[in-house]
């Protein structure tokens, strides 16, 4: 299928390359990566239950970065809690006290999310002994990772060394945890990491944590009141804990151990609106995921065909996607629970093929992963000075 060029973009590479398959036999960098090092080119992510045991519409994600990041030097690693798998995360980090949880080495970690919160709870200590990116299984990504790595994050030349996502602004804003990038020992994902096991301590799930005198001083998490959401600012805040631990850093202002949140903020992290960089697609739609799934299913007009307001509604909705955003960030479980509604994901989940048709939007998208990159490198946010929350000593 030759799909149209997007605009914004130019191509990845001078021959066009092909979709990967879920259906094809797994790469074998993927199976058994070499071990990486502080100085590798590390992509990480987690499946509870293992790479093999990845739904197809996401694998199909982890398929096309190393389909498109691999020929650059990176190395995919999807990390699992299965005993005796290679990719078992104990084979990757110290599961001491002082990297993870208790809850985490013993198996009591409980409650209603507890396999994205062993996901949390990986990420950092990852980033902290390698460096390198950790992304969400559900990210279909669309920017440059390469590039960003090269120019940015392992260049000393550049002022950044720190990359994601934030939503809110300042001074609440919080940098979210789905797309990392980092060099090890960053210091505020190391900071951020301290006060996540100290709000873990003898816990086996994150009920009640928005309270914790560590993270106090960071406004709760605020769930919109229109539409349908069903989950209050206290429960979204437990839930994404991790993310409030980062806000926590972020404000805060440590003299006696040299830390200044605000300013860190300011000069070394190269952020983006998750709204605009993560979720464009889902504000088009007005948070719609049953018309986004229609959208995408759809198919392009063939040749002489006139185009439909369907398709020029789904045409539009790819060209912005990948040539303006960053990614597209599939949500889930508290995604569903959050708007009382199937996501995408889901919905993807549910009618097997529907996020890879030949010939459909769909298809489209999954064909710019690997085949498309920005013309024009995204600017990061400009982020304004603002003052701490929270000033004094962090005892570990």
């Amino acid at each position: 299928m030759d799909y149209p060029a997007i605009p914004n973009t130019v191509p990845t590479s001078s021959s066009l390359v092909k979709i990967p398959s879920a259906s094809d036999p797994l790469p074998k960098a993927l199976l058994s990566p070499s071990p990486p090092t502080s100085t590798s080119k590390s992509i990480f992510a987690f499946w509870n239950n293992g790479l093999t045991n990845l739904p197809p519409y996401l694998l199909r994600n982890v398929l096309a970065w190393h389909t498109r990041f691999s020929p650059l030097g990176w190395t995919i690693y999807v990390l699992d809690n299965v005993p005796s798998s290679p990719l078992n995360v104990a084979n990757y980090i110290d599961t001491a006290p002082t990297v993870v949880p208790v809850a985490f080495t013993s198996g009591t970690l409980d409650g209603g999310y507890a396999a994205q919160h062993t996901s949390d709870l990986i990420r950092y200590p990852l980033l902290l002994k390698y460096g390198g990116v950790y992304l969400d299984v559900g990210i279909l990504q669309f920017g440059d990772l390469n590039w960003m790595w090269t120019e940015h994050i392992a260049n000393p030349d550049s002022p950044y060394d720190f990359a994601g996502f934030t939503m809110g602004d300042a001074p609440e804003l919080n940098i979210v945890n789905f797309a990392l990038m980092c060099g090890r020992a960053n210091p505020l994902v190391a900071r951020a990491h301290a006060i996540l096991l100290k709000l873990w301590e003898g816990k086996t799930n994150t009920e009640g944590m928005h309270d914790h005198p560590l993270v106090r001083h960071v406004p709760l998490m605020r769930v919109p009141q229109e539409g349908k959401m069903v989950i209050n600012d206290q429960s979204m805040t437990d839930y994404a804990i991790q993310i409030q631990c980062m806000g926590s850093a972020q404000r805060w202002v440590d003299e006696e151990d040299e830390w200044d949140g605000p300013k860190y903020v300011r000069e070394k992290a190269w952020l983006l609106s998750m709204m605009d960089g993560a979720f464009l697609f889902e504000q088009i739609t007005g948070w719609n995921s049953a018309r986004e799934f229609q959208l995408f299913g759809l198919q392009l007009p063939k040749t002489g065909e006139k185009e439909s307001e369907d398709q020029k509604a789904a045409r539009e909705l790819v060209e912005k996607v990948v040539g303006q955003s960053w990614c597209l960030k599939l949500g889930h479980g508290f995604s569903a629970k959050l708007f009382g509604a199937d996501t995408l994901g889901m919905l993807w989940r549910k009618s097997l093929g529907s996020d890879c048709g030949v010939g459909t939007y769909a298809g489209w998208l999954r064909w710019a992963e690997v085949n498309c990159t920005h013309e024009r490198k995204i600017e990061p946010m400009k982020i304004p000075a603002y003052e701490p929350t929270m000033r004094g000593r962090l005892v570990i």
